[in-house]
């Protein structure tokens, strides 16, 4: 069985046909997802696909180009999501200067909140 272990099945460049577009992955040989979420709304609709779903699992946390919009109350949010059915990883979070889309300072900050989750 293959396992797509990082996806993001709940962009919304799927939402006109994300059932099929599952299907499809899985006739092709697909047999798990693990669908990440990457801000607040996006660990909700992980947290959903993997309710809808027995194959999709899910990761709940707030990817390092966003912790800046991180505002209170996310955490008990997260916490409360990644003890639902399905959740099996915070994710994702880490540290990306690639970018710099959020602070060096604001990312270290935000990665070790979310670490102790």
């Amino acid at each position: 069985m293959l396992i797509d272990s990082h996806c993001h099945i709940d962009d919304a460049r799927f939402d006109a046909d994300r059932e099929a577009m599952i299907q499809r992955a899985r006739d092709a040989g697909i047999g798990h997802f693990v669908t990440i979420g990457c801000d607040l709304e996006t660990s909700r609709a992980a947290v959903a696909l993997a309710h809808k779903h027995p194959f999709i699992s899910a990761t709940v946390g707030v990817h390092p180009h966003e912790v800046k919009h991180i505002q209170d109350g996310w955490y008990d949010e997260l916490r409360a999501l990644a003890k639902s059915k399905g959740v099996v990883a915070y994710g994702e979070i880490g540290l990306d200067y690639h970018y710099d889309h959020s602070p060096r300072d604001v990312q270290r900050t935000r990665f070790r909140e979310q670490v102790r989750l």
